[in-house]
């Protein structure tokens, strides 16, 4: 099947679904039935703009409609308008491409219990994530923001990565005193990631509220210890976790360590 454009692999999955899907499942179910090859490094936010963009050029003559936050659903398949999201909660989506910056807030990527085993811990070390799988690979050596390091039954240390990066803060950790003591981290990035991969720099955290501040910090600790009696919400952070991805060298030294004991086996 010749790859489709964005809008119509949306569609198609609506069309096979015929209910109501959030846009990173969306995102997800067009890499999974190979609807599109090339998904580009975000394309959970991709699919969330071309349904907002399509909702706000025609209106009610939008072929999508949103029943909820981040949930949309094909306007034939609406069983009464009641469906429909709320002039409130629509204005908290992303209008177009062109204004996209506007919900970049506080917390813009973010990634949970990646494995420092999998990260090459070079001078500058590659801090390597996927948004879902097929996507391009990012690199998140330059985030700044928000860490936390693990051991094998808790969070051992919580630190800020600004005035160093998060690759630069991570990899003094290697080597002093908490060196032998964790073994997974997680982090909180304030740059978000355009499509292309890259991390956009430039942006201005201006006009926070107390109300962001409280929103960020319970979805972060929510996200970062899973307390039992939270049902893991993801508050403010759908579409902007990253899967970390194995550093090439790892990879290599692998396969060189394989081949290696299969030969001293001959």
């Amino acid at each position: 099947m010749a790859e489709l454009k964005w809008k119509e692999a949306i569609v198609k999955v609506f069309e096979d679904e015929k209910k109501a899907l959030h846009y990173t499942d969306i995102a997800e179910l067009i890499a999974e039935r190979g609807y599109r090859k090339s998904l580009g490094a975000t394309p959970s936010d991709t699919v969330s703009a071309n349904m907002t963009t399509d909702i706000n050029t025609n209106k009610e003559n939008s072929i999508f409609a949103k029943v909820d936050k981040g949930i949309y659903i094909l306007r034939k398949f609406l069983d009464n308008s009641s469906q429909l999201a709320t002039e409130e909660t629509e204005a908290e989506i992303v209008t177009t491409q062109k204004t996209i910056k506007e919900r970049y807030k506080i917390i813009n990527a973010f990634g949970i219990y990646w494995n420092r085993n999998l990260v090459h811990w070079k001078t500058t070390p590659d801090l390597l994530g996927i948004q879902q799988i097929g996507a391009s690979e990012v690199n998140f050596k330059d985030q700044i923001g928000i860490y936390l390091l693990h051991d094998s039954r808790e969070t051992i240390y919580v630190g800020q990565a600004i005035e160093q990066t998060l690759g630069q803060r991570l990899k003094n950790h290697t080597t002093d005193r908490l060196g032998g003591r964790w073994d997974r981290f997680s982090w909180f990035g304030f740059y978000p990631v355009n499509e292309n991969g890259k991390l956009l720099t430039d942006i201005k955290l201006d006009n926070i509220t107390v109300q962001n501040l409280g929103d960020i910090l319970e979805a972060i600790l929510i996200e970062s210890i899973e307390p039992r009696q939270n049902r893991k919400q993801g508050n403010l952070f759908f579409g902007l976790e990253y899967l970390q991805q194995e550093a090439p060298e790892i990879k290599k030294r692998l396969k060189e360590q394989i081949i290696r004991e299969l030969t001293d086996k001959l």
